[in-house]
């Protein structure tokens, strides 16, 4: 990087005095809707086709559960 694209790139002195500093350490805030989640990790969509096939969530996890479990079988 040569003297020219410096001067290009890093604001001088002058502009840097001229800029008010800011406290910005109130400006990150919690979410405020965080408890609302409840104890859900993960979210998962899934196609309207596999969900009415299934007919709802608790079928879809018993069905994921019982391929993980033949999975863990095969490779033991």
């Amino acid at each position: 990087m040569n003297e020219e694209d410096e001067k290009l790139t890093e604001p001088s002195e002058e502009s840097l005095r001229e800029i008010p500093e800011q406290d910005l350490s109130r400006a990150i805030r919690p979410n405020r809707y965080a408890n609302l989640r409840g104890a859900f990790q993960h979210a998962v969509f899934v196609d309207r086709d596999i969900w009415e096939h299934f007919g709802g969530e608790a079928r879809i996890l018993e069905v994921l559960r019982l391929l993980v479990d033949i999975a863990k079988k095969r490779s033991a």
